[in-house]
């Protein structure tokens, strides 16, 4: 006979989909990972990608370029609505354009 397995009360089930602290639907799913304080920076990932743009060569790494150009693009609405953009200057002409100041 197999051993007995203590059985655990079934909580609450919910429907619908459960999703990570700070992790809204809708998001892009590389907006899906989140820092260990459990929220998302939209100004940690601007920086990250920004950065990387910046060290690669357009012509030699046309892809990667053009990837993180859209994630800088897809940050944008979250660098306004926290007013971010009204208070930091962006130094990168290239990198300023791509987010339209």
């Amino acid at each position: 006979m197999y051993p007995s397995h203590p059985m655990a009360p079934e909580g609450p089930r919910h429907t619908g989909q459960q999703m990570a602290p700070g992790v809204l639907p809708g998001q892009p799913p590389w907006m899906t990972q989140v820092n260990p304080g459990g929220k998302h920076s939209a100004i940690a990932s601007f920086v990250t990608y920004a950065k990387a743009l910046e060290a690669l060569d357009r012509r030699s790494f046309p892809d990667e370029y053009a990837e993180y150009a859209d994630r800088i693009r897809e940050l944008e609405p979250f660098l306004r609505a926290h007013g971010i953009l009204d208070v930091m200057d962006i130094k990168n002409p290239e990198i300023a354009a791509l987010i339209g100041v």
